[in-house]
């Protein structure tokens, strides 16, 4: 084919057709830059008249999507202009014969369902509407784009006008609606679909990559079980592509970030399935042995009693991950207690131990819980690999307690073990990069790329290690660009957190904590009571600092709320609480800040630093009476209390600078006649 010219762009081929539309490579003149030029279906003029949708389009920004740089028309011909990216479709691949490993594309359908979610969750939603191989590229740099979605936005709440489909690939709702729009020409009658059209055509499309084979329809309007075409395929992953591809909208995941969370718990999910698999076999090959030599029911009977014995063990543990989840950590022990009376050797309920007490914060107890019963326990049979966890967990606790060299080494060896978990290497990264080591962090983040690892958690990583570097411009877009592209709760959690850290590092000023707090106001309203912790313990301390900043009594009252509501929802801790009485102190309400540090002393048992916020909390209040009416006793307790317990402190506790002022407030006071 010969090059020509569509105003400004020299076309230089033809690279696809369908549903009306022309798709053509060429040359931005303008811009010397290469560009995908589509010349659209001319249904499409009655429906893009006022240039709104396309304005939706141009403001799209993802990793994963290209971009709309232009639309025009010309000869009464309609032309979208989109970003060239290079590389080959998944079709090509296919075409090639090219066979997939299975990790990998576990890995570009999270990328997959990452995009659709930012497309579906727009101000307008976006349905692609036509995923299939062909439409998604494989970059050289080993990620995905999806290309070529067809412009179909939400006129109608979550739904959109169907506009085109392709075989084997395209809902069953989404034929009918095609087949109904193209005999009514009143386009008010035509049908609808939503987001549940993408998941099917996500489904078949992995189905497709997965057993090189495009989906099978049966008779009955099920697609044949990709299973029994490649028995080989993880069981986990199968049934997730068997539930996109539901005829039923109903039946199918309901929205793609359903569907993320059971990708992205293929492994656990994986590993349970397979023990319990495991355990099956072992129990019908011993049967199968066993049965020629002895008799039946003996057989049948030890047999029985050993089945029972592993069934109730799985169905403790299953109970003792429930409280858990849940945060009811006093039957968590006793389900963890009964479990391991049945079974001490396995590792599962142990693990779920350690999990509740990090979720507890008791980062110190599961340090040591970690160390004296799991990997000092003799009689614990587990691999290396199945251990990871455990590292992984260590290695949080360390980094929640500040010490960033221990929490680098276990998640070294977690990630040694050969899980190779993407969370694994971005938190190795991070700790590297807290320790002061951010060119061997950003060694672990191309080690994960070169693994073709999920790339939003990769980002994340590479956020922190700007921030340790002290580039907080760079770190705060990141952390922004995986807010508007990620669907996962623990890691949007993470990025509000940091981006707010990166706001105050450029500007620490009364405006630069107001910015933070109004992030972290909008982080609060978008997860459920039970995950925001972290924000409501951040947004207090920022309503803190603030205050401090500017003496607003408002500020205080926040910051008081919020810890309250803490509080309230028990899950609260020993620096909950002094804080707490600290903002009471502040706002001069002595008398609660004085309750609930008594509380403390109950709830926590004897601390120096309680009775060192005691003993100031005295002398203040002394300090607002007319001078006849001073006493200064309660203080002198508080004080000498404090400095008991504070000259027995242990080693590692740093010099505290508050017990010096209060011994030269004593020592006044002392001087003056006020102590005897």
């Amino acid at each position: 084919m010969q090059n020509f010219r569509i105003g400004k762009y020299i076309v230089q081929g033809v690279i696809g057709n369908g549903g009306g539309n022309t798709i053509y490579k060429a040359y931005d003149t303008d811009m010397n830059l290469d560009v995908v030029l589509k010349k659209l279906n001319p249904e499409l003029r009655g429906l893009l008249d006022d240039r709104t949708e396309l304005n939706v389009l141009k403001n799209l920004k993802h990793p994963c999507l290209p971009r709309l740089l232009n639309f025009f028309e010309l000869n009464g011909d309609m032309y979208t202009v989109i970003d060239y990216i290079p590389g080959n479709s998944f079709k090509d691949y296919l075409d090639s014969g090219t066979v997939f490993q299975e990790k990998s594309v576990i890995t570009w359908a999270k990328q997959i369902c990452n995009t659709l979610h930012y497309l579906h969750t727009r101000p307008r939603p976006i349905i692609h509407s036509d995923l299939k191989p062909g439409n998604i590229m494989l970059m050289p740099d080993g990620n995905i784009c999806l290309i070529d979605f067809n412009i179909s936005f939400s006129l109608n709440g979550d739904s959109s006008w169907a506009l085109g489909y392709s075989s084997d690939y395209a809902a069953p709702e989404q034929i009918q609606a095609i087949r109904n729009n193209q005999r009514e020409y009143d386009i008010r009658k035509w049908k609808n679909i939503d987001a549940r059209a993408d998941i099917y055509s996500f489904g078949a499309t992995l189905y497709h990559i997965l057993s090189r084979r495009k989906p099978m329809l049966q008779k009955d309007g099920y697609i044949t079980d990709i299973l029994e075409i490649c028995p080989t395929i993880n069981p986990v992953l199968a049934s997730i592509v068997m539930k996109c591809l539901e005829p039923e909208p109903a039946d199918r995941y309901q929205n793609v970030k359903e569907l993320l969370t059971d990708l992205n718990n293929i492994d656990k999910n994986d590993h349970r399935y397979r023990s319990l698999l495991l355990r099956q076999r072992i129990l019908y090959v011993s049967c199968g042995v066993l049965f020629v030599v002895f008799a039946f029911f003996a057989v049948y009977g030890y047999f029985r009693m050993d089945e029972d014995k592993a069934l109730r063990y799985e169905s403790l543990v299953r109970q003792e991950a429930d409280c858990v989840s849940r945060g009811d950590y006093e039957n968590m022990e006793i389900f963890f207690q009964r479990a391991v009376s049945t079974d001490a050797k396995q590792l599962d309920a142990y693990l779920q131990k350690a999990a509740g007490l990090n979720k507890q914060r008791k980062y110190g107890d599961n340090i040591d819980f970690i160390s004296r019963q799991i990997l000092s326990n003799s009689k614990i049979n587990a691999s290396s690999m199945e251990l990871a966890d455990v590292y992984y967990l260590l290695g949080s606790s360390y980094e929640q307690m500040g010490d960033y060299t221990n929490a680098a080494a276990w998640y070294k060896k977690a990630l040694d073990s050969g899980s190779g978990d993407v969370e694994y290497y971005r938190d190795y990264a991070i700790a590297l990069a807290e320790s002061g080591n951010p060119e061997d962090a950003k060694a672990v983040i191309e080690a994960a790329k070169e693994n073709n690892l999920e790339t939003i958690q990769l980002s994340y990583a590479e956020g922190e290690i700007c921030f340790y570097s002290g580039d907080y411009v760079q770190a705060e877009t990141i952390f922004r660009q995986c807010l508007d592209t990620s669907v996962d709760d623990d890691l949007r959690l993470r990025a509000y957190q940091m981006e707010g850290k990166c706001m105050v590092a450029q500007d620490n000023s009364a405006d630069g904590l107001s910015r933070k707090a109004q992030l972290l106001e909008e982080a609060r309203t978008e997860f459920p009571e039970e995950r925001i912790y972290p924000i409501l313990q951040d947004l207090a301390n920022t309503y803190g600092l603030l205050g401090n900043k500017t003496g607003d009594t408002a500020s205080f009252q926040k910051a008081i709320q919020i810890y309250e509501q803490i509080r309230s929802q028990e899950t609260g801790s020993y620096e909950t609480d002094y804080a707490l009485s600290v903002l009471y102190q502040n706002i001069q309400d002595y008398s609660h800040a004085e309750e609930i540090l008594k509380q403390m002393l109950n709830d926590y048992g004897e601390n120096y630093r309680t009775y060192k916020a005691l003993a100031f909390l005295d002398f203040y209040r002394q300090a607002q009476k007319a001078e006849g009416q001073r006493s200064y006793s309660s203080f002198e307790a508080y004080y000498l209390k404090a400095d008991e317990l504070y000259q027995v402190r242990p080693e590692n506790y740093a010099e505290d600078q508050e017990m010096a002022q209060l011994a030269d407030a004593y020592n006044q006071l002392k001087a003056g006649g006020w102590i005897g």
